[in-house]
């Protein structure tokens, strides 16, 4: 009888020891069902974004700060997924069943687009960006155009019919991305265009003998009082006058920003100790708000370069490259006897500065696209524009 219970209970032990074996088998071959079944469907995520994704773009070249669209079918708005231009990150915008809308981002090269989802990387196609620097031209009464920077032709028109009477002060500020311009007509208003979807902002402010657009702020200034920074996005004045001056002697004209050395600079009729009116370099340095003039030749034009050189065009006579901490002039690159010469500006990516040059023939005008090369002096001026632009903007 012992020998029989002793039995029972080693067989009871072995059938226990079998069904917590049986258990753990059941249990385990539930959960590798279960990761083949979630990995399944990873998998078959993965293969419904690749297999949706055709090597289709709305577009073959494109321009920083644009939209662009990946064409496909069956794409999932709720699967995270990624786009970069060449290694660059775009902002994806937006995702339906069969498109990807994604902003081609600052600092996007020409290359392969890829889109990446749950670890699976494709390569959509291949996209040419048209550089980091943009042109854009005003053209008076509400139309602003992007233009060629090679051939100066109108490429697409980005406003037409702005609601202001007039545009001035036009510049670009980049940390919108937007054009900033004063309109002005029966009330001053602050004039904003964004150039990823062209929407427009106008906002009644106090108005400014001159808007001052630098890389990071924006200013303005008041006739014999001084400059002061605005809030960008609705025109009211923020911090402290920065005094330049308040006789009738201190008025300044054509103030530029020059990113090199963070100032804003302008020109401003003075008297010396003779009481003999001078022209005056006068220098805002942002840093410490401090005011320095000196006594210089003076121009129709001041144009800052981010290469941290100043050039200047003095009608009739030569463009010049200037000392920008003195405003003395380095050299002369180009003598000019032509007195239709206007709208300066700086092209980083060519390295040129850019203008325009009118002829006058029985009344008709002519607008000729002129640029000088700096790195050979060499002046070209063999496009014509479609208009007579009042400014060129320049996006960096």
């Amino acid at each position: 009888m012992r020998i029989f219970c002793i039995f029972k209970e080693k067989l009871t032990i072995r059938t226990n020891i079998f069904r917590m074996k049986h258990f753990f088998s059941i249990l385990a071959l539930f959960i590798l069902i279960s990761c083949s079944s979630d990995d399944s469907e990873d998998n078959q995520d993965q293969k419904t974004i690749i297999q949706s994704v055709l090597p289709s773009l709305s577009a073959s070249s494109t321009n920083i700060g644009e939209t662009i669209t990946i064409n496909g079918q069956n794409f999932n708005p709720n699967i995270a997924c990624t786009i970069k231009f060449n290694g660059t990150n775009g902002q994806i915008t937006q995702i339906t069943s069969n498109t990807i809308s994604v902003t081609v981002p600052v600092g996007a090269t020409s290359g392969q687009i890829e889109l990446t989802t749950n670890g699976v990387t494709l390569n959509v196609g291949y996209i040419t960006v048209n550089g980091t620097n943009r042109l854009f031209a005003y053209k008076q009464w509400g139309t602003i155009v992007e233009l060629n920077p090679v051939t100066g032709a109108e490429t697409k028109t980005l406003v037409y019919g702005t609601g202001s009477n007039y545009l001035k002060d036009l510049g670009y500020f980049a940390p919108t991305n937007e054009i900033i311009a004063q309109g002005v007509g029966n009330t001053s208003k602050l004039f904003k265009v964004k150039l990823t979807d062209k929407t427009v902002k106008e906002i009644t402010f106090a108005g400014y003998d001159q808007l001052i657009i630098t890389s990071t702020k924006l200013y303005g200034y008041k006739s014999y009082e001084g400059i002061i920074e605005l809030n960008p996005n609705t025109g009211s004045e923020i911090g402290n006058l920065i005094n330049t001056g308040n006789t009738s002697g201190d008025y300044l004209y054509g103030l530029i920003y020059n990113d090199a050395t963070n100032e804003i600079i302008g020109e401003k009729y003075g008297n010396d100790k003779n009481v003999n009116l001078v022209n005056k370099i006068c220098k805002i340095k942002l840093f410490d708000n401090s005011v320095i003039e000196s006594t210089y030749s003076g121009y129709d034009e001041l144009i800052p370069a981010s290469n941290g050189k100043l050039y200047a065009y003095r009608g009739l006579k030569r463009i010049v490259e200037l000392n920008p901490a003195t405003g003395a002039e380095n050299k002369t690159l180009k003598n000019i006897s032509d007195p239709h010469i206007s709208n300066f500006t700086y092209f980083p990516q060519t390295n040129q500065l850019i203008g325009k040059k009118n002829i006058y023939n029985n009344g008709i005008v002519t607008s000729k696209f002129l640029k000088l090369n700096l790195t050979d002096n060499s002046l070209s001026e063999n496009n014509i524009l479609k208009d007579d632009y009042d400014y060129l903007i320049v996006t960096n």
